[in-house]
């Protein structure tokens, strides 16, 4: 008899997909509608743009900018008249000049003066640096003009012992010898420590397409997995039976262990722990005999993400993460079989890279556009080149770290100066090519074509249909057309925008800025007369006001030209 197999219901074969899907809805409605709940509400404060005094409590370590320093603090209380207090509960973020005499460290208690403001968005599609804090839950952002230490109370939470011990261990790569940018590029990729990368560095990266090497990721977290399963199975020679239960639960407990201590020493960043939860459900389903990897997976992960911090989902490196795990789930396999099936380990490797690199770049793509604006056009070469690398640079990290003051740590320290270097050099070799990065401006609209052309293009795998391929090149095209016809707009728009002490003047797609150091910044703008005067005392900002009238000025922080 001929037996009949009965496709089973999408929702029974990926619930948890679904579970993910309305989880998204119900977070968006909060967001926007604030229905059923107000996902905002700590970072709502009627106080802003006012200068007062803050009681305030240093939570994190400081962060060593261009021109500054950053404090995360913690909003304790304002000295509302001489002699009352008004208690605070909210988080912001604080900037010092670098010129000052003392630095706080964490857990200091200061009082500081101050006018702490939300940063808003005066040109179109510009970042919106006021939103991102709100995402990270702190109402607002402040320069600090006077302070004094009055106390100090420890921060005694285990995301602050996990960055006291990623910054210890950092310094062990000064102390066995390594420098300048190999010396903040190592790191980068082996603990998360970014303070140390100058914006050159980063740009270079972001232009050749390996944006992704310098934040501690999936990349990062495998490298390490793969590295840990190859020592506990005697690198393929040993591997438990699939019926010797306790012998696999020993060795999966063995992997996640070391990899949550590996999330620990990198400070306990949201990409790494997204990656070690993902690798933790993958080893759980080993134990349990499931399919290991695939969209129930990572859509599990997802939820666990959501429901620990809801606001995730608009979080950049969430997306990027998530995008490219299922990007890769759903186009790895199918390039790589159109690449070739047959070939020794030395061509099999290059076409892994390949296929994979490929099919992590459609899925971010989107995603990549509407934030950065711009994707590298020799990525593919960059990547063939740099993950290989990756792989010695990390494995050699982490063993530098252990044998940091043994001769053989500074051996090791010496090949990861050289190998360090070289790999700026050849990023910056990439980014100086002709024609490196592909600038684009993609609106909603845009976003939209390219995800109906990228599910069309998965469906036509799936369904083994050239159908498909239909709607997919008429969303190509309507995608090309929009993107001329923005680009022609763009092209005739010139607008200011302010951010601390920056002004931004885009034209054409581009975007200059200008650093102001002075108190009072006057300047001619198509026609019109504006000053630029962030951060001044209220009777100040209403003399200057009076002047600005009397004169026909522009204050640009309250009008847009």
């Amino acid at each position: 008899m001929r037996q009949i197999l009965i496709e089973q219901p999408v929702a029974r074969r990926f619930p948890f997909v679904f579970i993910f899907l309305f989880t998204a809805l119900l977070i968006c409605c909060a967001y926007y509608l604030h229905f059923p709940f107000n996902l905002r509400y700590d970072t709502e404060a009627d106080y802003l743009d006012s200068l007062a005094v803050y009681r305030v409590h240093v939570t994190e370590p400081p962060v060593r900018k261009s021109s500054s320093w950053r404090l995360s603090v913690n909003l304790l209380g304002m000295l509302v008249q001489q002699d009352s207090v008004r208690a605070l509960s909210q988080n912001a973020v604080l900037y010092l000049r670098t010129d000052s005499a003392d630095i706080p460290d964490i857990g200091d208690i200061l009082l500081v003066r101050t006018r702490i403001t939300r940063p808003h968005v005066k040109a179109e599609r510009e970042f919106n640096y006021g939103d991102f804090l709100r995402l990270q839950h702190k109402v607002g952002v402040g320069h600090i003009t006077q302070w004094q230490t009055i106390g100090h109370l420890p921060v005694r939470t285990l995301r602050a012992y996990a960055t006291t011990v990623q910054r210890k261990l950092a310094q062990r790569y000064s102390d066995a010898g390594l420098h300048d940018q190999p010396l903040a590029l190592i790191s980068a990729i082996t603990l998360g420590e970014r303070d140390a990368l100058d914006s050159d560095l980063r740009q270079s990266f972001a232009a050749a397409g390996a944006a992704h090497v310098l934040a501690v990721s999936g990349l990062h977290t495998g490298i390490i997995y793969i590295v840990v399963v190859s020592l506990l199975t005697c690198f393929g020679l040993w591997r438990p039976l699939y019926e010797q239960r306790i012998r696999r639960a020993l060795l999966s407990s063995c992997i996640i262990a070391v990899m949550w201590a590996y999330a620990f020493i990198t400070g306990l960043s949201p990409s790494v722990m997204r990656a070690a939860l993902m690798l933790t459900i993958v080893q759980v389903g080993w134990i349990c005999r499931r399919q290991s990897i695939s969209f129930n997976t990572l859509a599990a992960a997802a939820c666990i993400c959501l429901w620990v911090e809801p606001l995730s989902l608009f979080n950049v490196s969430f997306l990027l993460s998530f995008s490219a795990v299922a990007s890769i789930l759903m186009f790895s396999m199918y390039i790589s079989s159109s690449l070739g099936k047959r070939g020794n380990w030395f061509i099999r490797w290059p076409r892994v890279i390949l296929s994979t690199s490929i099919a992590a770049t459609i899925g971010t793509l989107p995603v990549t556009l509407f934030y950065f604006r711009q994707v590298s056009r020799y990525f593919i070469l960059t990547n063939l080149v740099i993950l290989p690398i990756s792989y010695f640079l990390v494995i050699g990290g982490i063993l530098t770290l252990v044998l940091a003051h043994t001769p053989v740590g500074a051996w090791l320290a010496f090949a990861l100066q050289y190998a360090g270097g070289w790999v700026c050099t050849f990023v910056a070799w990439i980014e100086h090519l002709p024609y490196s990065t592909l600038h684009i401006s993609a609106t909603p609209s845009m976003l939209a074509c390219l995800v109906i052309a990228i599910g069309c293009c998965y469906l036509r795998i799936q369904r083994q249909r050239l159908s498909w391929y239909a709607p997919a090149a008429a969303a190509i095209a309507l995608f090309c057309v929009l993107h001329v016809y923005d680009a022609k707009q763009t092209l005739n728009t010139h607008t200011l925008a302010t951010r601390g002490r920056t002004i931004y003047y885009s034209h054409g797609g581009t975007t200059e800025t200008f650093a102001t150091d002075s108190r009072y910044t006057f300047f001619r703008f198509r026609n019109n007369d504006y000053v630029y005067a962030p951060y001044l005392s209220p009777r100040r900002q209403q003399a200057l006001e009076q002047y600005c009238r009397n004169r026909n000025i522009h204050l640009l922080d309250e009008q847009q030209p």
